[in-house]
C-alpha cells in the first residue's frame, strides 16, 4: 500500500464525489492535471480509499437516521476513522449522506 500526503487524499476525494458533469466518472485524467506522476494504480488506490471514505460516512448518516448517534457525532467519528480526512470534505459528505439517508 502507497502512502499519500493527506492533501492528495483530500482531492482524490473531492475529484471522486464532483457533481455535475464528472459526477462518478473515473479520477484518472483530473488527477493527473493535477499531479501528473500519479501512475493509474495510485490513482486507482486513491480512488478505492476515496470510496471507503465516502461509503463510511453515508453510512454513519444512516446511522443517525437510525438514531444510533447525533448529526453533530458524523464529522469528527469519520474523521477520527480516516485520519487524513478535512473537515471540510467531512461536512460536505455528511450534508450529502444525511439528504440520501433521508430521501
Amino acid at each position: 500500500m502507497t502512502v499519500f500526503s493527506d492533501e492528495l487524499l483530500n482531492t482524490a476525494l473531492e475529484l471522486a464525489t464532483e457533481w455535475g458533469e464528472n459526477f462518478r466518472k473515473p479520477i484518472h485524467e483530473r488527477s493527473r492535471a493535477l499531479h501528473p506522476k500519479l501512475t493509474d494504480a495510485e490513482i486507482d488506490e486513491l480512488t478505492d480509499i476515496a470510496r471507503r471514505a465516502e461509503s463510511r460516512i453515508y453510512q454513519l448518516a444512516e446511522d443517525e437516521m437510525a438514531g444510533k448517534l447525533s448529526e453533530y457525532e458524523i464529522v469528527p467519528e469519520a474523521m477520527r476513522e480516516f485520519t487524513w480526512l478535512s473537515s471540510s470534505n467531512a461536512g460536505r459528505l455528511k450534508n450529502i449522506g444525511m439528504y440520501y439517508a433521508r430521501r
